[in-house]
């Protein structure tokens, strides 16, 4: 008998992820995605509804998505769908669903600075040319 878990989501992280360490030293980092879901054909047009994935990485992996990962980016996560079991302090059992990644890609591009970022990196100064005067006929360089 076959059994078949596999899940492929595109979404954007909710928060920075966070990293913590298994008793073996495993780096594991998790992070939450929204993902939008498609909307019913009779549905309103502002009743989009949206489901948030709690994804795991371990690994590798985690330690890319600590480093690279960021509130906001638009990630594709492939893994497995797994049901973690734990216990309250109460004694109450609980069950959540979480996604283990195997594969994170980036689905957007780096975010870039804006100019007023770059120039104060490169202390570029503002000058003013509003005194130098050209001829026409000469180039002004």
């Amino acid at each position: 008998m076959s059994f078949f878990n596999k899940i492929i989501l595109i979404g954007r992280l909710v928060r920075d992820p966070e990293e913590r360490y298994t008793l073996s030293g495993t780096p594991v980092t998790t992070f939450t995605i929204a993902v939008d879901r498609v909307p019913r054909k009779n549905a309103a047009e502002d009743a989009q509804t949206t489901d948030f994935f709690r994804v795991v990485t371990f690994g590798r992996l985690a330690e890319f998505a600590r480093m690279y990962l960021t509130k906001g980016r638009l990630v594709l996560v492939e893994g497995e769908m797994r049901m973690r079991r734990w216990e309250t302090q109460t004694g109450e059992r609980r069950v959540s669903p979480e996604v283990v990644a195997n594969v994170v890609r980036f689905m957007d591009r780096k975010p870039s600075e804006s100019t007023e970022e770059i120039e104060e990196k490169l202390e570029i100064p503002e000058e003013d040319f509003s005194d130098e005067t050209f001829s026409e006929d000469e180039p002004p360089f």
